[in-house]
């Protein structure tokens, strides 16, 4: 079992789990008053998209024993 598979799941789940916490607790959130309609932005949710998609694709190009030029590339275009 790879090792760094784990590690990348533990990081993704970590991360994931503060976005919603934050969340949750109002501090990832941003309240945009000056239109007529309020709008909530949920701003940490964008931020855990960006951490924990890149990092989704390198477990997946792990597990699936892609080279590492492949891993990059899949990287590089997520972001």
């Amino acid at each position: 079992v790879n090792t760094v598979s784990h590690v990348l799941v533990f990081f993704i789940a970590a991360v994931a789990s503060i976005s919603y916490y934050a969340m949750w607790a109002g501090l990832g959130v941003e309240y945009k008053t000056t239109d007529t309609t309020p709008r909530v932005i949920f701003w940490a949710r964008y931020l855990d998209w960006v951490v924990t998609g890149p990092l989704i694709l390198t477990d997946l190009a792990l597990l699936s024993k892609s080279d590492t030029p492949t891993i990059i590339s899949l990287v590089g275009n997520m972001v």
